[in-house]
């Protein structure tokens, strides 16, 4: 009997470490026995850096779970860099990483601090990004942007926006307008038709354009994955449940409160004061041999 406790605490003690998943399928080493390590689960959690280290919270969770220098997150990026409007409260960040691929992650400002609350692999334009965006080039713009109208196919769940709408038959994306009405006269994207099931069960609009500059490209959303998960026409398109973690922020906050920030991986830096420039088009600039090399459009 001695010796089989003395086994299973041997055991114990070489099974020194665990992992701890977050919403957004990453993942931080938690020492056992170190604050955190138990109580984890699944869905949104809080994220956070301190002193080169990456800590996550999870629902229930007791004290503060730390990584060593080998971070869950690599994004290129700091959310707390860009210059946005004093209602901000939802941030959500896309980095190419090359060709139609990129990473998208979503963070909440929580007394005055941004807030991880998911990242998630996600697709871009067939043609990758440019801020130089024209309509049909199947690019995903570069910049900063006010996200509005939610929508989808779907029903609206527990938590989405209170002015979340189920589209059908007659609803169209307008191309002239940039807008969403309801007149199936109208030319654009018949977003209720079934061509776009699955794809378009979630909707938010990026924010890209928002004065319906002609030939400048519309239509460019975040929307669900759907059957084709390699690339998209220019939206950015992220796994369905990740797509209803976007939308359930937004419904925290409502209109004026969501952003959505998109640059090539590394090239961050030209992007932080883009909000508002170019009329809600790109920022002017020269992204460099990485957007290149990337296969990116300048």
């Amino acid at each position: 009997m001695k010796n089989q406790i003395w086994i299973v605490a041997v055991m114990a003690a070489v099974a020194g470490f665990v992992l701890v998943p977050d919403a957004g399928h990453a993942a931080a080493t938690v020492q056992a026995g170190s604050p955190g390590a138990g109580g984890h689960s699944g869905g949104p959690g809080e994220a956070g850096a301190e002193e080169g280290r990456v800590w996550f919270h999870g629902p229930g969770a007791g004290d503060r779970a730390e990584a060593g220098e080998a971070s869950a997150s690599q994004c290129s990026f700091e959310a707390d860099r860009f210059r946005l409007p004093e209602e901000a409260r939802v941030l959500v960040a896309v980095e190419g990483t090359g060709g139609s691929s990129c990473r998208v992650s979503a963070f909440e400002k929580v007394e005055g601090v941004w807030v991880r609350r998911l990242e998630t692999p996600g697709a871009l334009g067939a043609n990758g990004m440019s801020n130089d965006r024209w309509e049909g080039d199947k690019t995903t713009p570069i910049g900063v942007f006010r996200m509005n109208t939610p929508f989808g196919q779907k029903e609206a769940l527990e938590g989405f926006p209170s002015n979340y709408i189920r589209v059908g038959g007659s609803h169209v994306w307008t191309q002239d307008t940039n807008r969403l009405v309801e007149d199936s006269s109208r030319k654009g994207e018949h977003v209720g038709s079934a061509g776009y099931a699955g794809y378009y069960d979630y909707v938010i609009d990026a924010g890209y354009n928002p004065q319906g500059i002609l030939n400048r490209g519309s239509a460019l959303f975040l929307h669900c994955t759907g059957q084709n998960g390699a690339y998209t026409s220019g939206c950015v398109a992220i796994p369905t449940d990740q797509m209803i973690t976007v939308m359930k922020l937004y419904g925290t906050y409502g209109d004026g409160a969501c952003y959505m920030a998109q640059a090539p991986e590394g090239t961050f830096d030209q992007i932080y004061e883009a909000y508002g420039v170019n009329q809600g088009l790109s920022p002017e600039g020269n992204f460099g041999s990485r957007q290149t090399d990337a296969g990116y459009k300048k």
